[in-house]
């Protein structure tokens, strides 16, 4: 059977589904879903599942891997964020089907817009991210660990690079470099460097050191605008726990410890103590610099 009968009866399948909002096919090939038999299919379901359901499936002699998503999760992630790959499949596919005319047209331009608040927090988690590695980066090379230092270094260019995807607007891709290259050449240049320049390893990791310690000093303000807003909220200091556990950031996975200490170290705030009477001692908080 030709590929085009096949998706025409998988199709007048799900059609009888009351279930089904929409259904995109990815083209064939595509790196995206590496060593696949068959056709790509992805489809919007309306109920909230928790997690993509993903099947294999045999219609009449030619295989489908058919991937679940619900219109919930998808609204969620629009909101919050989605993962990587699931943008980048959306993005690439093509509308095969849908139940209302434009509706996934809609979706593919809400992933394309990253909202502002959303922005600003993912802004946060990647730039602590980066300051993290960067940090392990240093103490690697101060011991003399190269590859650790390198791989350290790999991590930290990654957030880097999703920092810059951020700050554009826009929702990181698989292709994550391939965005970062039309973005800011800049950085691209010095992924490609570390990657396969002739010069000894630990040079080149000590002088990308020096250009993302650049980068970071400058760009902290703007990185950390998140904290800085949430903080503003409340008048009088911060414990640590009361921040760590406030629910934009309970599960956001910001390096929140180690970005609190550079921010005081900038004097983007300043600590204070409070005394804890029944500790008989005195606990370190957080307040707003005037």
């Amino acid at each position: 059977m030709r590929p085009d009968d096949c998706i025409q009866s998988y199709l007048q399948t799900l059609q009888k589904r009351m279930d089904v909002v929409a259904v995109l096919m990815l083209p064939d090939p595509d790196m995206l879903i590496p060593s696949r038999e068959g056709l790509f299919m992805l489809a919007v379901v309306n109920h909230p599942q928790a997690e993509c359901v993903t099947r294999r499936l045999r219609v009449a002699g030619r295989m489908i891997v058919e991937q679940q998503i619900s219109n919930w999760k998808l609204e969620q992630g629009i909101l919050r964020g989605l993962d990587e790959r699931l943008v980048t499949i959306i993005q690439k596919a093509d509308v095969i089907w849908e139940k209302r005319a434009g509706y996934v047209t809609q979706i593919k331009q809400r992933l394309s817009r990253l909202p502002e608040e959303l922005q600003k927090k993912f802004i946060c988690i990647e730039y602590s991210r980066l300051l993290r590695y960067f940090c392990e980066t240093k103490e690697c090379l101060q011991r003399g660990i190269k590859l650790d230092a390198y791989h350290a270094m790999i991590m930290s260019l990654h957030s880097w690079a999703r920092c810059i995807v951020y700050e554009a607007g826009r929702q990181p891709e698989a292709a994550l470099w391939a965005q970062v290259k039309l973005l800011d050449p800049s950085v691209y240049k010095l992924y490609e460097e570390l990657s396969v320049s002739a010069e000894a390893l630990d040079k080149r990791i000590e002088l990308l050191v020096l250009a993302i310690e650049f980068w970071m000093s400058s760009a902290m303000k703007e990185s950390v605008r998140f904290i800085i807003e949430l903080m503003e909220k409340k008048e009088g200091p911060w414990r640590l726990a009361e921040l760590m556990n406030h629910p934009e950031i309970l599960h956001s996975q910001i390096e929140l410890p180690l970005l609190l200490e550079k921010m005081v170290q900038r004097s983007l705030i300043r600590e204070v103590a409070l005394y804890v009477e029944e500790l008989a001692c005195e606990e370190l908080c957080f307040i707003l610099s005037e």
